[in-house]
């Protein structure tokens, strides 16, 4: 199993262009990256006019009908014209006129987007030409049953009459067949801008034959002080036999100041038998667009396991042998759901694999019931959360302490099927 890794960076490399270069060139419009586009020049606008245009907004524009040049998807899209396509190192650029001074730009593409590193790579191209002043998400959802994040980049620019003030609203839909990057930079219209993406993403259509849909899927969205952070997807499919498989897709966009954001994407994959037992489990993790973490764990026989892969730049490889076998997130869920929330048990330790934490053994993780009818939590090493489970004993809700930032608070927004 790998990271998915896109080409956006080389892309939208190849699509920056400057100020002037958009006004001449039509094809500009596939810029993703704020550039030098003059919106308000603060040196000669009152903080009144610029509150103005921040606030301008566009009434529903005409449903336009949007058909990829090779047949491989159709939509719909509000437009103040027709919108247009090119292809660019075999992406799909739909630009989206919308009567405005810049039109919406959007990216198609073929391989699966990572939400973290689609987002990284706006906002660090954003910063090559311009200087931001606040970047952050807006919003985490479900569109069509895909992870849709949101965010903005507030910047300055050096225009020949001053300094310029710019607002670049970014999407990015990680659909499994049509993965999609939107941008607009232009201040002003982010309800215009986040109505529009989430009609077009909504209305996807793909050619393709569609994926297998899963037993059972939930969507948590992560939140702290209840600003969006990150969401997580998760979708379990029955294997051969009695076996479970289970894949978690998880993103995360941290603040780093003002300016910058850190961002975390992880895909895991477990293989349960009928009991909940680990048999195998893949993971990845890339932070920042990078990847850090590459490993695989497969059951040998009983308690012992073998594992291989990268961590922290290093290959890593050997056998370890657990106190008892490892369980996966169904096992620790049916646990929960037997032991504790009937009150046969207090407390039980349980052994699980977390390769971010140790990836060359197992961790002891302690469930204790708390007060409240489905309240349980989770101690694994010095960390302590609090979760609230449903009556299967999977987490609706989970409380992370951040420390002096407070708290990670990830709930359950979306669930359909049975485990």
């Amino acid at each position: 199993m790998r990271l998915r890794t896109p080409l956006l960076l080389g892309l939208l490399t190849g699509c920056a262009t400057t100020a002037s270069t958009q006004k001449e060139t039509p094809a500009a419009g596939a810029t993703v990256a704020p550039a030098s586009s003059v919106t308000a020049p603060v040196a000669s606008s009152s903080a009144e006019d610029l509150k103005a245009l921040a606030a301008r907004e566009l009434p529903p524009l005409t449903l336009q009908q949007v058909s990829a040049p090779d047949g491989s998807f159709t939509a719909k899209v509000e437009a103040a014209a027709e919108p247009t396509f090119q292809e660019q190192d075999g992406v799909f650029v739909l630009s989206v006129p919308l009567g405005t001074r810049s039109p919406m730009t959007c990216f198609v593409y073929t391989e699966p987007l990572d939400a973290g590193g689609a987002l990284y790579r706006l906002v660090q191209l954003a910063g090559q030409h311009t200087a931001l002043q606040l970047v952050r998400t807006t919003d985490v959802r479900l569109i069509a049953d895909s992870p849709a994040v949101y965010a903005e980049a507030q910047y300055l620019v050096d225009t020949p009459q001053g300094k310029a003030a710019g607002l670049a609203k970014m999407m990015v839909h990680t659909h499994d067949q049509v993965p999609l990057v939107c941008t607009h930079d232009e201040l002003g219209y982010s309800e215009t801008f986040g109505r529009i993406t989430r009609g077009l993403a909504g209305s996807i259509k793909s050619a393709a034959e569609p994926p297998r849909p899963a037993r059972y899927t939930s969507f948590d969205v992560l939140r702290v002080q209840g600003h969006p952070v990150g969401f997580e997807r998760r979708a379990m499919h029955e294997a051969s036999g009695s076996s479970r498989l289970t894949e978690v897709e998880t993103s995360l966009f941290f603040p780093r100041s003002p300016r910058e954001l850190t961002v975390q994407d992880t895909v895991s994959t477990e293989l349960a038998d009928k009991d909940g037992r680990l048999v195998a489990r893949d993971y990845a993790r890339a932070t920042n667009g990078e990847l850090d973490i590459q490993m695989s764990l497969e059951q040998v026989q009983g308690r012992e396991y073998r594992y291989e892969g990268k961590h922290s730049g290093k290959e890593v490889s050997g056998t370890f042998t657990a106190p008892e076998e490892l369980l996966s997130e169904p096992g620790a869920a049916r646990v929960v759901r037997e032991q504790l929330l009937p009150g046969k048990k207090k407390e039980l330790t349980i052994q699980i694999y977390s390769p971010s934490a140790n990836p060359a053994g197992s961790i002891a993780q302690v469930l204790r019931k708390e007060d409240g009818e489905r309240e349980v939590s989770a101690e694994t090493g010095p960390l302590k959360v609090r979760l609230t489970v449903d009556a299967l004993g999977l987490a609706q809700k989970v409380v992370v302490p951040l420390g002096n930032s407070g708290e990670l608070v990830q709930e359950r927004v979306s669930v359909s099927g049975t485990p």
